[in-house]
């Protein structure tokens, strides 16, 4: 794969991120109930999971083949972000249409916006104005073989009582068949495959979560099957693991027993803030 140097690519590629906090961007951190009341847009967001070989920091996002990123790297929730990721700590969305789009990543040729390399291109439909999340994965093989794969997930982010957080869960760990994920050490999904979504779920939060030790809260996730006692695949420990209120999509990426660029992850999509 060509490697490229993105620092000159011509400024103006920056103005045309979806970052503007406005109803009429589709674009919003604000309570959702408020934001394209008249359903005209459709709400995007892109999870970049690639785990490459080489650390990948230059990537652009296209929509229907113009350009809505500045440069981003992988573990990237585009725009906005979530926690254990590259990107901020908003629930950010891109406005796109509602019916079919095409989205690709791609790296350019250097100083230029023309494609170098085209990493993914695949085409979804929004079928109306709720938020959806595209999750990218890889199962890059070789440098001629590549096996990219993504799962368009709607999400779900009706206003819920306090003391309560909502999750999806996404599995994309390409080498392992499938995975259990646990908090606290409890088991909360089992046997998830890879680019698989769960259902929704809810967790209750403070004192009452699962398996509650203290304000840090643990995810875990392990092969399906695994003892609870047995090494886990990957970890994340913080108190920002579960929030009242807050919708969130938990993610793994990265392939397990690996290192470097490949390390496995658990990190967290923010869809809803509270």
């Amino acid at each position: 794969m060509k490697k490229s140097n993105l620092k000159y690519i011509l400024p103006f590629l920056a103005v045309i991120v979806f970052y503007a906090c406005k109803k009429e961007s589709g674009v919003t951190n604000q309570p959702y109930r408020a934001y394209d009341i008249a359903g005209q847009q459709g709400q995007l967001k892109i999870n970049l999971g690639f785990a490459y070989t080489v650390n990948l920091s230059t990537m652009l996002l296209k929509i229907n083949d113009s350009v809505v990123s500045s440069p981003i790297a992988t573990r990237t929730p585009f725009p906005g972000g979530g926690y254990n990721t590259n990107g901020s700590n908003f629930a950010l969305y891109l406005g796109v249409n509602q019916g079919d789009n095409k989205v690709s990543v791609v790296i350019p040729k250097f100083g230029t916006t023309i494609d170098s390399v085209v990493l993914y291109s695949t085409k979804i439909n929004i079928p109306d104005n709720s938020p959806y999340t595209l999750h990218i994965a890889d199962t890059v093989v070789s440098a001629t073989q590549n096996n990219t794969q993504s799962i368009l997930v709607k999400n779900i982010i009706n206003d819920m009582d306090t003391g309560w957080c909502r999750f999806k869960f996404v599995n994309m760990i390409p080498n392992l068949p499938s995975v259990d994920l646990y908090l606290n050490g409890v088991k909360i999904k089992s046997a998830i495959p890879y680019m698989n979504a769960t259902d929704t779920f809810s967790v209750r939060t403070g004192v009452y979560q699962p398996g509650y030790t203290g304000a840090v809260t643990t995810w875990t996730v392990r092969p399906a099957g695994a003892l609870v006692t047995s090494p886990a695949t990957a970890t994340y420990a913080s108190a920002n693991g579960l929030q009242s209120q807050k919708v969130m999509t938990i993610f793994t990426m990265g392939y397990a027993g690996l290192t470097g660029t490949r390390l496995p992850y658990v990190a967290f999509t923010l869809d809803k803030n509270q």
